[in-house]
């Protein structure tokens, strides 16, 4: 079995708190925050808008307003290296022998704190072949179309879309909204963590971002 992991980090009293909901299911992205944000790679525009360049694999740059995740590095990781940032420790085993299977290439992780106290995460990960991407897309698809209520399936015919959102709250109350994609040879995964319910439209919005970003190549 994989599984998902979702980890968010929240604003309190000036620090930023850290938290897990786990859910066993087939397939394990991590979104893990670090214990503070750095205030360094806030993009420099207006309001709602993105900078002009793009990251690692063309991952969208961090809005203006939001402070990254500090666990973002802004650099490719090998395989061993997304395992550890992307999965639970418990399939690292496993994942050390499927990812190279299907041809893993390299991936990329990045989060934010919005403004409003949202946060969003955007992982992209690229494979050798096209194939190898839609083997990967699959089960990622099939695990979130798979997950227990009260969680509902969340689709976008506009990027190929399939997620899940749940009102479940973590420990700080956030609810998660997630939603992947392919896109040739890239699988894209984007996690929107929001107060006390989910916000579909907010990740549905960043998804097709990011895919069109990477059409547009």
């Amino acid at each position: 079995m994989r599984g998902i992991v979702h980890c968010g980090a929240i604003l309190a009293l000036g620090a930023v708190l850290t938290a897990c909901s786990a859910t066993k299911t087939v397939y394990v992205p991590t979104g893990k925050a670090s214990a503070s944000p750095s205030a360094s790679a806030s993009a420099q525009a207006s309001p709602g808008t993105v900078a002009a360049d793009t990251g690692p694999l063309g991952v969208l740059p961090i809005q203006a307003g939001a402070r990254p995740w500090a666990s973002n590095t802004n650099k490719l990781m090998d395989v061993d290296a997304f395992i550890k940032r992307f999965y639970v420790q418990s399939v690292w085993t496993e994942e050390e022998t499927l990812l190279p299977r299907r041809g893993f290439v390299s991936g990329v992780v990045e989060g934010w704190i919005n403004a409003d106290g949202s946060q969003q995460e955007i992982t992209i990960y690229r494979f050798a072949t096209a194939n190898g991407a839609v083997s990967e897309f699959d089960d990622l698809a099939d695990t979130l179309r798979g997950k227990p209520k009260p969680a509902t399936v969340l689709t976008d015919p506009a990027d190929g879309g399939a997620g899940t959102e749940s009102p479940t709250l973590d420990s700080l109350g956030n609810a998660t909204a997630e939603i992947a994609a392919r896109s040739g040879d890239y699988v894209i995964d984007v996690h929107e963590f929001s107060a006390a319910s989910p916000d579909p439209a907010a990740a549905k919005a960043l998804l097709l971002k990011q895919y069109d970003s990477l059409k547009k190549g």
